[in-house]
């Protein structure tokens, strides 16, 4: 509206009048504006005063010392790995011990038609089930004409407590051999399970009957029971045949391993596969601190060494050379003790990352604490 400049005084003051009310309420607008941006900034400096950024040196140490603090507050269960190579076993309970024979080839050895490593777990076993056609290859190693019969006493002495899983690779003569035998055979049909998981199945159920029958006893296999040197006892599952095939098929137990590790029915249960090459353990996380005993650690050993010269049987064991791979989730922390390269918690493992692979046991008793479940894989020697 154009305003001539003859306009009267009346309204000259009214306008004033306005303009000036109208600087009050903007002024009024601005001071609370500033007000409340001074709070924002003096709150947002508070707050980050009291959490560090992930940028911050010393938020990773002041998380770690967290997770640490959390980790002392839990109670530690010691678990300790005895190796069935080792002889005596040092408390490891050979009664509670449980033997699965897959269907991959128990190939003989130049003085015998058993290969050494299956000869140990079989011998340090008391329930031995075979998975479908591992009852093939059970029968072909000691029955069949291969078969030297020379083998732990008596091969016909080598014969399973359980043929489980579908049933599709069990040949008819092996089938009629074992059934005359006595031995139990199960056909489990549901295909969403590997003849592997149905073996183990019936290990469940063997350890379940086992904690039972024995918890009146002093060999239980409960939580709190422990050996003398403090470790808890617990029974273990050695599967044998895993690896040198199909790698489809060796991904597939090594899924089932970590898979079955994770049931409450195998809390308790040490789990590892083997065949005459190599050999992997399950360590299950924290608060279980794991310790684990090879037959062939990276020391001397004077009195191993004349024991050895002594004797002309081949002796067979795990170590040196190891590996810790991770499973099913990222390794956030793992500490240990006992190897070349030892791990002390600050860097992670996982797929894409850190995989510590080609170590080496340096001592006669390794430490592995893990957050999340690890494998920790070795060779196999023959001396």
């Amino acid at each position: 509206m154009y305003v001539p400049l003859y306009a009267s005084t009346k309204s000259t003051g009214a306008a004033q009048s306005t303009m000036t009310v109208n600087a009050h309420r903007y002024c009024s607008y601005y001071l609370i504006l500033l007000l409340f941006s001074n709070i924002t900034i003096i709150l947002s400096s508070a707050f980050s005063a009291t959490r560090p950024s992930a940028e911050s040196p010393s938020a990773k140490t002041i998380m770690s010392d967290q997770a640490s603090q959390e980790e002392r507050r839990t109670p530690i269960t010691r678990r300790r790995y005895y190796s069935p190579f080792l002889s005596p076993l040092h408390g490891s309970n050979t009664n509670s011990a449980a033997l699965i024979i897959l269907n991959t080839p128990i190939k003989s050895t130049a003085n015998s038609s058993l290969p050494d490593v299956f000869r140990v777990l079989w011998k340090s076993t008391s329930f031995h089930v075979c998975a479908d056609g591992g009852a093939n290859r059970l029968y072909d190693a000691t029955i069949g004409p291969s078969s030297s019969g020379d083998d732990i006493d008596d091969n016909d002495a080598l014969i399973p407590d359980l043929i489980t899983g579908d049933l599709d690779s069990i040949r008819s003569d092996v089938r009629s051999y074992y059934e005359k035998k006595g031995v139990p055979i199960v056909c489990v049909e549901d295909q969403n399970y590997h003849d592997l998981d149905k073996s183990l199945m019936a290990v469940e159920k063997w350890i379940e009957k086992l904690t039972t029958t024995s918890s009146s006893s002093s060999s239980s296999l409960s939580n709190e029971d422990s050996d003398s040197n403090g470790f808890n006892q617990s029974s273990q599952a050695f599967i044998y045949g895993g690896f040198g095939g199909r790698f489809d098929q060796e991904m597939a137990c090594i899924n089932t391993l970590y898979s079955w590790g994770q049931k409450e029915a195998f809390q308790q249960t040490q789990m590892s596969i083997f065949d005459e090459e190599t050999g992997v353990i399950l360590l299950p996380e924290a608060p279980i601190s794991n310790e684990i005993l090879i037959r062939f650690p990276d020391i001397e050993e004077d009195d191993d060494n004349e024991s050895r010269e002594k004797s002309d049987q081949v002796e067979v064991g795990e170590g040196p050379t190891c590996g810790l791979i991770p499973i099913g989730a990222r390794c956030e922390r793992v500490y240990t003790s006992g190897l070349k390269w030892n791990l002390d918690g600050d860097m992670p493992l996982e797929f894409g990352g850190l995989v510590s692979s080609s170590n080496r046991i340096v001592d006669k008793v390794v430490t592995v604490k893990t957050s999340s479940p690890l494998l920790f894989s070795f060779e196999i020697v023959k001396r």
